[in-house]
């Protein structure tokens, strides 16, 4: 993705949920028209909580049971990158970050011409109880943000 005619990144949330590899793709076609090279951050934490062993966090489904969420977070990004993008993986950054997702991916954002992540979707009460982190995001992103939803599957 990185070319002679970049002018900034567009970092995308991924936490391998189906809206955040709808994010990817909508990347993976929109940074070359945006000329944006693209970055996929996946932000992890050591659960704490219930609800987080649970797998009710951004990023923390995947783990449930795993020792090393870092190991796994960079496992998410691997199997994302290498579904959206094949062989065409060079140029794309990708970052597994410890932290706090909503306050690193603001701070991500201070580098950033364009953020993308999806929309989780949990429901209304889960999103009152936890709050959204695309909601918490878009408000306090210092780039545009969009919020890409996944696509229905058909049952």
């Amino acid at each position: 993705m990185k070319s002679e005619n970049t002018v900034g990144t567009l970092m995308v949330a991924f936490d391998g949920s189906p809206s955040s590899l709808a994010a990817l793709y909508w990347a993976h076609e929109n940074a070359p028209l945006l000329h944006l090279e693209i970055s996929v951050v996946n932000i992890w934490e050591y659960a704490e909580t219930a609800l987080d062993v649970a797998g009710v966090g951004f990023g923390s489904a995947g783990y449930i049971g795993e020792s090393d969420p870092k190991a796994w977070s960079e496992q998410i990004l691997a199997n994302g990158v290498a579904e959206v993008f094949g062989d065409g993986v060079a140029g794309v950054k990708v970052e597994s970050i410890k932290g706090g997702v909503v306050k690193v991916l603001v701070e991500l954002s201070k580098g950033a011409k364009l953020m993308v992540m999806g929309s989780r979707g949990h429901g209304k009460l889960a999103d009152l109880i936890l709050g959204s982190i695309s909601e918490s995001c878009s408000a306090k992103s210092k780039c545009p943000v969009v919020i890409v939803h996944a696509p229905i599957s058909a049952h």
